[in-house]
This record gives C-alpha cells, structure tokens and sequence, in this order.
C-alpha cells in the first residue's frame, strides 16, 4: 500500500468510498472506547501544570550578619559567635538565628507571611541519607531547633501547599 501522500486523486477518493461504506462500531463499544478518556480542557491541564511547578520556591539571602560591612553598622558591627540571617521569598521573609550551645547549635528563626502553619526542615548537605530534623511553626511562625552540630545545612519550609529552599546554610563557620 502506497503512503497517503503518494496516492493519485482516483486511488485517494476509492480509499475514501471504501472507508464511508464499512459499517459502525456497535454502540457499546464505542462507549466503552471513550469511557477511557477523559475529557480535559487544554485550560486544565495548563493549570495544573502551573501549579505544580509553582509549589517549589527559591529563597534568597538579603542579609548575613557576618558579611563585610561597608561601613560600621553600629551594634550590627561589633563581633559575635551569634550569626543573623535574613531570606526572602516570595510573600514572605524568613528571619534565622544561630548561636553557639555548648558544642552545638541552636537555629531559631520566624517566617513572616501568610502562613499559619507547617514546619522546617534541615538535613546535612554531606550526609543528606540521615534524618532531616524537623520543627513545627508556632502561632507567630516562629520555630527552634537544638542541639545542631556544625556543618552545612539545607533548610526546606513546608507551608501551605509550598515548598520554600533556602540556600545552603553554614553552621558553626568560623566568622570571617
């Protein structure tokens, strides 16, 4: 058999005789047929494709504590073991804190948005096959985590349908 696109007008319209004349499908099974489909509009799909990529958002820092200063920021110039970092997302800010505990650390922080729950998330960036610890939000959107060794943390939120990433956090780094 030829490919439609070789076929002479008279050998495409005796194709076509031939096609008209063969006899429906029964009635069930074409039911049946498109039971299997869904319909979906193109809308739809586009819609929730959209929304799954939106449920993933990037934090970045807009302020760290122990970077360079241009000039003294008076309180905020002096040293300290205790390091303040700020993160943005979008329709929200997120306030972290670590300071020294002893041999460890303590991460507290507060998320400032919308959100009335969910929780945070670290796990070790060279160790990422142990447990992440994870703390609930409070009331306020504050959270606390103790007893955090040293080392480089990837921090996740979970909150309200999104996922926000916060860059990789240094824990226990020496100030510069």
């Amino acid at each position: 058999m030829k490919p439609i696109d070789q076929l002479s007008d008279a050998e495409f319209e005796h194709l076509a005789r031939r096609a008209v004349a063969l006899p429906d499908a029964p009635a069930d099974l074409v039911q049946a047929a498109m039971a299997l489909f869904t319909a979906r509009s193109p809308l739809a799909e586009l819609t929730t494709s959209t929304a799954a990529l939106l449920r993933r958002v990037l934090a970045t820092i807009s302020f760290d504590s122990w970077a360079p200063q241009a000039l003294p920021a008076g309180v905020r110039s002096v040293p300290s073991q205790a390091r303040h970092l700020v993160f943005c997302a979008p329709g929200r800010d997120i306030d972290l804190r670590i300071v020294p505990s002893a041999e460890h650390f303590v991460l507290t922080g507060q998320i400032l948005g919308p959100d009335d729950a969910g929780t945070v998330e670290i796990v070790s960036e060279h160790t990422p096959a142990q447990a992440p610890r994870v703390a609930a939000l409070d009331a306020l959107g504050e959270f606390r985590l103790e007893g955090v060794p040293g080392g480089r943390y990837l921090m996740t939120l979970q909150l309200a349908g999104e996922q926000v990433l916060l860059p990789p956090i240094e824990v226990g780094a020496a100030r510069p």
